[in-house]
């Protein structure tokens, strides 16, 4: 029996719980800190048992998976420095930047001799919460998995084969950056362009009734999580401004564009906008 810990049951953690917890070789505990959380959970079937502490069930624990903000994995690793687990446990997260959690791993983990897997799938929706369990939110999707100086993931790829999820190693500054290009500046984007039109033109109230779809497609990501995208956002920092930096140039060659009456170097834009969408 593989004793598997998940420590936050948002949509992300309690998708992977539901799927695990499933296998009949796997006992999966969750742990939250809300109680109404562990409840749903027990009574869908997502978990076999529930806690509100990690102390409490990690020793036991053959995997532990921190599926909570950047800012609390790295205080859940602080913990579990300081206790005694399984001589071969597996800590690995959920975490959508790995720089800080992989420097947090390798100063208090490694020193210990405890195996850490970076993890992050490219999964999950703009909703939260564990009733949002999915049972397929994995499959076919890629999932990266940075190890730490000290271990490889082909056991955690082994017990998390039943998500069906397309396993890649990836060094941390290139899944820094990617992240913060394909995923963090679009979700900086929408909410930005959210606050710029009720700036502009007032409460949705006022205007939401005219809105199409271009207008919901690019704001549908700015229903995020607040805390969980301000952690992710600063956590990723240098590579979030890099990569916003590149955004900001791409807007000012559409100004100047539009202020010149440029029809051409518009067109050119759009024209390379749009190859690059289509073979995307």
């Amino acid at each position: 029996m593989i004793n598997i810990v998940i420590v936050g049951l948002g949509e992300m953690g309690a998708s992977l719980a539901k799927i695990l917890n499933r296998q009949p070789d796997n006992y999966v505990v969750g742990v939250d800190i809300n109680a109404a959380s562990l409840r749903y959970a027990i009574a869908n079937n997502l978990v076999a048992a529930t806690s509100y502490q990690l102390r409490d069930v990690a020793p036991q624990a053959d995997v532990i998976v921190l599926a909570t903000p950047v800012t609390s994995i790295e205080k859940n690793m602080h913990q579990l420095a300081t206790m005694m687990l399984k001589e071969n446990v597996i800590i690995t997260d959920t975490g959508s930047t790995k720089r800080e959690i992989l420097a947090v791993a390798e100063q208090v983990l490694t020193p210990m001799n405890m195996t850490f897997i970076g993890g992050h799938a490219m999964a999950g929706t703009h909703q939260s919460g564990v009733t949002y369990a999915n049972e397929r939110l994995y499959e076919h999707m890629t999932y990266f998995l940075v190890p730490s100086s000290i271990s490889d993931s082909r056991a955690l790829q082994t017990m998390l084969k039943p998500l069906h999820a397309k396993f890649i190693t990836i060094d941390i500054v290139k899944h820094d950056a990617l992240m913060a290009m394909i995923s963090d500046v679009p979700h900086i984007v929408a909410f930005a362009l959210m606050n710029a039109a009720t700036s502009q033109l007032g409460p949705t109230a006022v205007f939401g009734q005219y809105v199409a779809g271009g207008f919901k497609d690019t704001t549908r990501i700015a229903a995020s999580d607040s805390k969980l995208w301000a952690d992710v956002l600063l956590s990723n920092k240098q590579a979030v401004l890099d990569s916003q930096a590149q955004l900001i140039k791409q807007l000012n060659l559409f100004s100047q564009a539009i202020e010149n009456n440029d029809e051409d170097k518009l067109i050119a834009l759009i024209s390379d906008a749009r190859q690059s969408r289509e073979n995307l």
